[in-house]
This record gives C-alpha cells, sequence and structure tokens, in this order.
C-alpha cells in the first residue's frame, strides 16, 4: 500500500505542475517517441549489416550507424520534453528490424521510407498540438525537428541518385569511400545553427 501511495504521489506531483497538455498530445508524442526508436533499431541492424565481412561498406556503416545514434538522441529530446511536460512516457516494444539489403541502393530507399514515415508523423503531433491550442509543443517540434527532417530526406533522396546513377560494383565502392568523407545525414551548418 505505501508502494502504491509512494508511486501516486510521485505521479499527482508531475500532475501539479501539468498545464495546458491533452492527453492527445501525450499518446501522439509518445507514438512518435517509439516510433524514432524503431527507427534507431532499424539503422542499427543496417549499420552492421553493411559492416560484414561479405558486404564491406565502412562508409555506409558509419553513415547507418550515425542516424541511429540521431534517431536514439531525438527519442531522448522528445522523452525529457514530455517529463518537463508533466506526462508519461510509455515505451513500446520494438519490432524486429529488417536483417539485410540487396545492396546500398536497396537501403537507402528503406531510409528514405523510414524518414518520410517519422517526418508524416511529426506533422501530424505539430497539427494535433494547433487543434490543441499547445503552442509550447508546436514551438518544440519546429525547432528541434521540422528543418532536420527536411534536409535528411535531401540527402537521402541525393543519395540515392547518385547510386541510381552509379549501377555497379565500381561505383558503388566509389560511393561509399565518398560516404566515409561526409558529416552524415543530418550535417551540421554553423550558419544555420544545426
Amino acid at each position: 500500500m505505501a508502494l502504491l501511495f509512494g508511486l501516486f504521489g510521485r505521479r499527482h506531483m508531475s500532475m501539479i505542475m501539468r498545464q495546458n497538455f491533452a492527453k492527445s498530445c501525450e499518446k501522439k508524442l509518445n507514438d512518435q517517441i517509439n516510433m524514432e526508436l524503431k527507427a534507431c533499431h532499424q539503422y542499427l541492424a543496417m549499420a552492421f549489416h553493411y559492416d560484414r565481412a561479405d558486404v564491406s561498406s565502412p562508409g555506409v556503416h558509419r553513415f547507418f550507424l550515425q542516424a541511429s545514434n540521431e534517431e536514439r538522441e531525438h527519442a531522448e529530446k522528445l522523452m525529457k520534453y514530455m517529463n518537463k511536460r508533466g506526462g508519461l512516457v510509455r515505451l513500446s516494444a520494438v519490432p524486429e528490424p529488417i536483417p539485410c539489403f540487396a545492396d546500398t541502393l536497396a537501403g537507402l530507399k528503406h531510409a528514405l521510407e523510414m524518414e518520410l514515415e517519422v517526418n508524416q508523423h511529426l506533422l501530424d503531433v505539430h497539427a494535433l498540438a494547433g487543434q490543441e491550442n499547445d503552442p509550447n509543443l508546436c514551438d518544440f517540434i519546429e525547432a528541434n525537428f521540422l528543418q532536420e527532417q527536411v534536409d535528411g530526406q535531401k540527402v537521402l533522396a541525393d543519395y540515392i541518385r547518385q547510386m541510381e546513377r552509379a549501377k555497379d560494383d565500381l561505383g558503388e565502392y566509389l560511393f561509399d569511400k565518398y560516404l566515409s568523407s561526409t558529416a552524415g545525414m543530418h550535417p551540421s551548418s554553423g550558419a544555420e545553427g544545426h
């Protein structure tokens, strides 16, 4: 009984500071957190697929490993925000990722599909926050996610087009070498402050 009261007491304290944070927004943010973790898990599987000895694409490995870390950071940022707003983080089981890809192009296309899905869900969170008259949540999504998603989608689309033009093993090898020297899916830009 004391444990139950202790849990209720702590939960009650977080509810005291909760203001203008609709349950629908809390649920949608939890969905977004779990979507980011799913992407993190998938990118991690992709990174280590391209690291296998029979694939041996260190640039692609590095690219997807960095993408996995960024998705985990996004999930953590969302969880911290949820706690600030008095919400309850609810993590769900992460589905098993796709373990293998036929080539780099197939992996890049899958990554773009994931990024488009994540971005659409972020847009849905933003729209719901607008409907619920939650300008703080709108601002948080705009300031931390929307431009980065657009930038990442452009990078993936460019890489896909470059791989389509390469169309052979030498082209894939050269593309991998190029990726080894790039900044990743969400390159920092001093001028833009990302």
